[in-house]
């Protein structure tokens, strides 16, 4: 393990006992690991975070997301349901989501389904053999997804559209420390995407984790489709009974995200699930635990 990894685990662990386990068992490749050590080294060199900030915001996100799963079992439903109610708490928040977006970040190294996820998406997006126009994503938190795609080579022109500014100006200052020059044309939008008019066609639009954060999604996905070329995808994952602090729209069972899909008129081309504790699809469900539905979608 490299060095800065590896301190920064022992952070956590020091902090969090219950986390050692979950730790001592990831099976990330030299890859995973060597990547995991650069947004480390991102974030306290070039953005000056230290390790100590770093694990507090993986361990605030851990923590929130379990407040959020006590009131999620008790009551089953999620604490909020309007964009309202999270937005001047959340994505208009700098502090706290500075935080999120960085302790999302390491999740996605150290949360099965994180991990999972990311795998996934780095296989779809490599499998692409034409080179398209544009590529779309709404939503690109904390940059990884948008990052992965601009490395890939696969697009002319690349958009990321996001609510939050904070979001905006990380997903920016980490493309550009992470790839570097490049070719191709990028740019984010700061703006809400139910009121922003991008007016370009997208051979891709990707979505990671953005319909359980909208009110009205069948609404949004039709959005979406409008915004495709005729033999464009989308490439989206949705929560499934998986409760967080800025979950409003909670979907309880993956028949209701196809319905939904269907209503939108999208076809599901692809799909997979991956569930947090290695639970099977069909334990998940029994037990409301968290499930990552991930698909790709094409016009009917």
């Amino acid at each position: 393990m490299l060095e800065n990894t590896k301190e920064l685990f022992k952070l956590i662990e020091e902090k969090n006992e219950l986390h050692k386990k979950c730790l001592a068992s990831l099976k990330l490749s030299d890859e995973e690991f060597n990547d995991l050590e650069k947004l480390i080294i991102y974030y306290k060199d070039a953005l000056n975070i230290s390790l100590e900030e770093q694990t507090q915001s993986y361990l605030t996100i851990l923590n929130d997301t379990l407040e959020e799963t006590k009131y999620f079992i008790e009551f089953g439903k999620y604490r909020y349901s309007t964009l309202a109610e999270v937005k001047d708490k959340v994505y208009f928040n700098e502090n706290y989501m500075k935080q999120y977006m960085i302790g999302l970040a390491i999740s996605s190294f150290i949360w099965n389904a994180h991990i999972e996820v990311r795998r996934y998406f780095v296989d779809f997006i490599n499998e692409k053999k034409d080179i398209k126009n544009t590529y779309l994503e709404i939503g690109p938190g904390h940059g990884e997804f948008f990052i992965q795609a601009l490395r890939s080579a696969k697009f002319k022109e690349y958009y990321g559209i996001d609510i939050s500014p904070t979001s905006c100006q990380m997903s920016k200052d980490m493309v550009e420390n992470q790839v570097g020059k490049t070719d191709a044309k990028y740019e984010f939008i700061c703006k809400d995407f139910a009121k922003c008019d991008f007016n370009n066609k997208a051979d891709l639009v990707v979505m990671g984790e953005v319909l359980e954060h909208v009110e009205k999604p069948l609404e949004f996905m039709q959005n979406v489709k409008n915004l495709l070329n005729d033999n464009g995808e989308i490439f989206a994952t949705i929560p499934i009974n998986a409760p967080s602090i800025d979950h409003i729209y909670l979907f309880s069972h993956p028949d209701e995200v196809k319905d939904l899909l269907n209503k939108a008129g999208l076809k599901i081309k692809e799909s997979k699930y991956f569930m947090a504790n290695n639970y099977s699809l069909e334990k998940a469900l029994k037990t409301k635990n968290a499930i990552v539905m991930a698909v790709v979608l094409t016009k009917q």
